[in-house]
């Protein structure tokens, strides 16, 4: 259901060994791939055979508890909408195909585009509708988990896989600019954006996070931050507020450089994607280096963008 720009950035093939290391993490051994691709692909038929089905005690078993569909529905939400579309359909079909599986080591990344078929139970119509899809898969408990759910119809289906607006409104379809909706964040997160912001003011806001990085001024590039930050899809805001208030505390000098910056404007967010590298001078004289790929999720709160989800890929550790 998506074709998102993902968590982890495109062109980096299936069993990738980057890692997505804690900034100030050195493992001495690179660790074990999430998942096999032969695992991702039995969890998708079964998650095609339970839809189909509308087992949905099964079905929402394949969810985390901390899962977020379209940047605005949790688990309760999530559930509320698919008992009404399988008690309301006689008959579904979900179809998947062209899809992309991207593995790493602490995540999953699936896109496809999807076909349901769905029969309605009072009045024997036909309903079709096509689109893009993402997921973005967990470990919980040794058991692949969907952590996040992400897609965009190209008709609109009777109420149910996404909150319909009332006729007047636009339908789904028209609530994004572009084919994609960048989107892994936690319950709670921000509306939509009004109006979609303008690419001089993503940029501005980079110059601002590239100069308090390298100033080292915590306060300030903190304050670029939601409280509902996620980073590599694991560190909430209290934690990316220690990783760096202990690097900040520990270099004497940092120099922060951005590379082949991608900017997407959608109407709920904006993804960039970018090349990094970061050079640091150890307040004991040592000199450190990383380079890898870097993807930010922002979103608007009380009118400035934040960022609500970080992810980088280390290519060498320092």
């Amino acid at each position: 259901m998506i074709t998102v720009s993902s968590l982890f950035l495109f062109g980096i093939p299936t069993q990738s060994h980057l890692t997505v290391p804690n900034l100030l993490a050195s493992p001495q051994a690179v660790p074990l791939l999430l998942a096999t691709e032969r695992e991702v692909r039995q969890f998708f038929a079964t998650y095609i055979e339970r839809y189909n089905h509308k087992d949905l005690k099964n079905f929402i078993s394949l969810l985390s508890e901390k899962v977020v569909q379209n940047q605005g529905d949790d688990l309760e939400a999530i559930r509320e909408l698919y008992t009404d579309l399988f008690n309301r359909s006689q008959e579904l079909k979900n179809s998947l195909e062209d899809m992309e599986i991207q593995i790493f080591q602490n995540a999953v990344e699936v896109k496809a585009h999807y076909t349901v078929n769905q029969v309605l139970k009072e009045s024997g119509e036909k309903r079709v509708w096509k689109g893009n899809i993402r997921w973005v898969l967990v470990k919980e408990g040794g058991i692949l988990k969907i952590i996040s759910m992400d897609f965009k119809h190209s008709a609109s289906p009777s109420p149910g896989l996404e909150r319909e607006p009332k006729p007047k409104e636009k339908p789904p379809g028209e609530a994004v600019t572009k084919s994609e909706t960048p989107a892994e964040v936690k319950k709670g997160s921000p509306q939509a954006l009004p109006l979609p912001v303008k690419e001089e003011e993503v940029k501005q806001f980079f110059s601002n996070y590239i100069d308090r990085y390298n100033r080292k001024d915590l306060k300030g590039f903190l304050s670029l931050f939601s409280s509902k930050a996620i980073q590599n899809h694991k560190e909430g805001f209290e934690r990316i507020q220690k990783i760096y208030s202990d690097f900040f505390d520990e270099s004497r000098e940092i120099q922060y450089h951005m590379e082949d910056i991608k900017i997407e404007i959608y109407q709920n967010g904006i993804e960039v994607r970018a090349r990094y590298q970061l050079d640091q001078l150890l307040k004991g004289g040592d000199r450190k280096s990383w380079k890898g790929e870097i993807r930010w999720v922002l979103t608007k709160e009380s009118g400035g963008l934040k960022i609500l989800s970080l992810d980088y890929q280390h290519q060498k550790t320092p």
